[in-house]
């Protein structure tokens, strides 16, 4: 599978007072994750975020809680895209802990639209061949 790996550091601010990762905030950890995959294709952040004509906003998140992420760890983070389809991508990003069992496995599907319009487009040649080098 070609996924992009880093690693994330779960910080104070990111758990509640059990000193367990609040759920929302893993989602907004993965979109972390997700957007330093994209740094490392030929869009880089600015050719997917700055886009003036396009935007590729979140349609659908779901996560997989599969044990505690603490405050203080540093996880290992997997991502890549599952999924190209004709208007979006899926991608999904695993964290892993010291021996690679998985902790949470995080899915975002993100649509192309038109700025000014709002409506659905077609990937472009270059949002696909950018994102293709991560389809699982």
């Amino acid at each position: 599978m070609p996924a992009f790996e880093t690693s994330v550091t779960i910080r104070f601010e990111d758990a509640d007072p059990a000193g367990i990762v609040f759920y929302p905030r893993a989602i907004a950890l993965a979109h972390g994750v997700v957007e330093d995959l994209i740094r490392q294709t030929e869009l880089g952040w600015h050719g997917w975020f700055e886009n003036h004509g396009l935007a590729a906003p979140v349609r659908h998140a779901e996560a997989d809680f599969l044990a505690p992420m603490r405050a203080g760890e540093t996880l290992r983070a997997r991502a890549w895209v599952e999924k190209l389809g004709e208007t979006s991508g899926t991608f999904v990003v695993e964290f892993l802990g010291k021996k690679g069992e998985a902790r949470a496995r995080i899915g975002t599907v993100h649509v192309l639209v038109d700025r000014s319009t709002k409506q659905p487009v077609a990937l472009t040649p270059e949002v696909r061949r950018a994102l293709e080098q991560f389809v699982a």
